[in-house]
């Protein structure tokens, strides 16, 4: 059992929240380069020193909150193992495109872009090679060939540019057409591979895609 946090702990916490969410609100809204370590501190009602004391700069700052916002996107691997592999993706993807939906500014301003610095771009990349591993893995590919690793990276960058675009267009579809439509960008993927590697079999992995599709989803009004 994990013991409570002092009052000191506890007050630490708090402020390193605050310093996040003040963070998070700015990097929304506005570039990376416009927003300074004073804007965070006084967004936040905090010193710059107990920024520099928690995250020891600006850009410490915001590979944090770029951590936290993929981490409240959640993963596939934690979806209910009980349901079929193409329902766990859907499910996955349900939850994570409705997280972007209610935060477009932060998903286009943070999410589906970073500063360019090596250590964002590595937090972005990591997330996104976590998030392809478990695609690959949930369909029975192995993620490390280097058809399906190739192929899978193409598919990721096709997907967040489609994500951002719908998000800049105002959502002119519902979710459900968001995910379908990913279902099949997937599925033209997965057909792709036996082409470049012919010894790449394909036919479960589209099998085990198919489950779990409704083929209802409709345009928004």
């Amino acid at each position: 059992m994990t013991a409570p946090l002092t009052r000191r702990q506890a007050a630490t916490e708090q402020t390193r929240q605050r310093l996040l969410a003040a963070a998070t609100e700015l990097f929304s809204r506005r570039p990376y380069a416009d927003v300074t370590v004073g804007d965070i501190a006084r967004a936040a009602g905090v010193s710059q020193g107990l920024l520099a004391h928690h995250f020891v700069n600006k850009h410490g700052a915001y590979v944090a909150t770029l951590r936290e916002a993929r981490r409240r996107l959640g993963t596939l691997a934690a979806t209910d193992p009980e349901l079929s592999p193409g329902e766990r993706l859907r499910a996955h993807w349900r939850d994570h495109f409705s997280y972007l939906a209610a935060h477009p500014e932060l998903a286009l301003n943070l999410i589906l872009t970073h500063a360019g610095t090596p250590e964002a771009t590595a937090e972005f990349e990591a997330a996104r090679r976590e998030g392809l591993c478990d695609t690959c893995l949930l369909l029975g590919l192995d993620p490390d060939q280097p058809a399906v690793a190739m192929l899978m990276r193409a598919f990721g960058d096709s997907m967040d540019r489609l994500t951002a675009e719908w998000l800049r267009a105002g959502q002119p579809f519902t979710i459900p057409v968001l995910i379908e439509t990913g279902i099949q960008l997937l599925a033209g993927t997965l057909r792709g591979l036996p082409v470049i590697d012919p010894a790449v079999r394909v036919d479960r992995a589209l099998r085990l895609l198919r489950t779990g599709g409704r083929g209802t989803a409709g345009r928004t009004a």
